[in-house]
């Protein structure tokens, strides 16, 4: 595994560089998270909505001859795809363990076995977070998101102990708890993630087209790392990162995702 470093490039004092790549591509995979990347964070977590901009470029993008678009999320995939909403794409679900694409749908095995386990666990922290103000239980079939963005700062290590010990009490080793931005996810204990989804979709290309990842949170390191060192990792924000660039904020997405696509258009260097 690379090691992490906050001296990461920014994408725009690396135009040049990136343009020339980009423009030597037969093709590009482009995939991108969703939350912080295509939408910006809210702290209601039904309330992200793709950006206009962002919506409108990926469209654009999908139309391209030499582009296949994915965008890969944390999310359920239902939830992750009526948030997008965007036809002729492909989807990644729960960090991969949900996947659409060619019409389609899979869901990996061992995720689809432990569903009832991870009810039990919910049935569980239902009852201890009921009382931890902000605490919410969001139950995405084949994994959990607890959220506690809004939870009072003094209350969110009794958040972390109650899912660490229903993990505990209830996973049986088969259910892992990881954590991201102000949330803490549970997952089947199978060696699977956002960075082989990534692969996966860029497998069934040439593999001469360039595979492209952007994304903001510690659950989108595996997908940079997946696309280096052929490909481009762009990461959304500051802080330390796999990724071979960073862009300042969400709202700066839109124009670097059109910028990519004009790129490949351009004469060969």
């Amino acid at each position: 595994m690379s090691k992490a470093t906050t001296a990461v490039p920014r994408f725009d004092d690396h135009r040049e560089e990136i343009r020339e790549r980009i423009a030597s591509a037969l093709g590009l995979v482009l995939c991108t998270d969703f939350d912080g990347t295509l939408a910006p964070i809210e702290t209601d977590p039904d309330a992200p909505e793709i950006t206009p901009e962002n919506r409108q470029v990926l469209e654009s993008l999908r139309d391209h001859e030499r582009v296949r678009v994915a965008v890969v999320s944390g999310r359920a995939l239902d939830d992750v795809r009526e948030r997008v909403g965007i036809d002729g794409i492909a989807y990644a679900g729960n960090h991969g363990l949900e996947l659409h694409r060619h019409g389609s749908t899979t869901v990996h095995p061992v995720a689809a076995k432990r569903r009832r386990r991870l009810r039990r666990i919910v049935e569980h922290l239902e009852d201890r977070l009921a009382s931890i103000e902000g605490a919410a239980i969001e139950d995405k079939g084949v994994t959990v998101t607890v959220h506690f963005r809004e939870t009072p700062e003094e209350r969110v290590e009794s958040v972390v102990e109650a899912v660490e010990e229903s993990v505990e009490r209830f996973g049986d080793g088969r259910i892992r708890c990881t954590g991201g931005k102000q949330i803490l996810e549970l997952r089947p204990a199978v060696r699977w993630h956002k960075g082989m989804a990534v692969s996966l979709i860029a497998a069934t290309q040439p593999d001469d087209w360039m595979p492209i990842y952007i994304g903001d949170d510690t659950t989108d390191e595996s997908a940079f790392r997946a696309v280096l060192p052929d490909g481009i990792a762009i990461h959304v924000g500051r802080g330390e990162t796999n990724a071979s660039y960073q862009v300042p904020t969400q709202s700066a997405v839109a124009d670097r995702l059109e910028a990519l696509g004009s790129w490949l258009d351009e004469p060969t260097p």
